[in-house]
């Protein structure tokens, strides 16, 4: 059974199908890239997904269970968690005491005052850096952080929750060329290790054919293709509409 299902999704905004019967799903370990141009309704039926928008037919499915319309608050409780484009964090507070409260949330714990997360959680929170590539940097206020590190950081936060399917917007947003790869290298180690499954939306199409187990192809709301990189690259589509436009780095 795959971990996500989303199954004949539609959203209109007006006239606007901006998502027109998408269907797929992510098992498990797999690492799953939705791409298309401006306007392929991408964004729509990540957030979809997400429960940032409740779709207006179809259905999402996570291990079989329906959670349609879902907030994201709930789906965090489900076992779902979240990358964001603008990576953000609490500035004056240590890269440590950020992953110590996001542990504490998913304790269920009040904390209060800030200063509790001081101790809570401490040796999770120094776990989580470690496997991130954070350890070195766990005392430093993250308002001194280079962007890179609080992408990671962003990864780190939303492990906290122990996530069984990851969505990433735009995940190398802003970062260099290898901090990209070496960012979503890592995401793939976690995916493999732990059965992760991970659907991630992106721009740069190095990371997304070096990084992705399977690419979702949308245009004008509908997916077009659908397959491993060399199926993707292969189909002609693909070639017109987006891979063309790809050279000069859509947005």
């Amino acid at each position: 059974m795959a971990l996500l299902e989303a199954e004949q999704l539609r959203k209109r905004f007006g006239g606007v199908a901006a998502v027109d019967g998408v269907s797929f799903a992510v098992a498990a370990g797999e690492r799953v890239a939705l791409i298309g141009p401006n306007g392929a309704g991408k964004s729509t039926c990540f957030n979809l997904v997400g429960g940032q928008l409740a779709p207006d037919e179809g259905h999402v499915r996570l291990h079989g269970h329906e959670v349609t319309g879902t907030p994201p608050r709930g789906l965090f409780r489900l076992g779902v968690g979240r990358t964001f484009q603008v990576a953000a964090a609490f500035a004056s507070m240590s890269v440590v005491e950020n992953v110590q409260l996001a542990l504490l949330s998913r304790a269920g714990r009040a904390f209060g005052a800030l200063a509790r997360a001081v101790t809570a959680f401490r040796a999770e929170a120094r776990a989580l850096l470690l496997r991130t590539g954070l350890d070195a940097l766990a005392d430093r206020p993250c308002g001194q952080l280079a962007y890179g590190d609080v992408k990671r950081l962003d990864l780190a936060l939303a492990l906290a929750n122990q996530p069984r399917l990851l969505l990433m917007d735009e995940p190398t947003a802003g970062m260099a060329p290898a901090e990209r790869h070496a960012l979503m290298a890592l995401v793939s180690a976690i995916a493999r290790e732990s059965g992760l499954a991970v659907l991630f939306t992106e721009h740069d199409m190095d990371v997304v054919f070096g990084h992705a187990d399977r690419i979702l192809v949308l245009d004008r709301g509908r997916l077009i293709a659908a397959g491993d990189a060399a199926t993707v690259r292969a189909d002609p589509e693909v070639k017109r509409l987006y891979l063309g436009e790809a050279a000069e780095g859509p947005s």
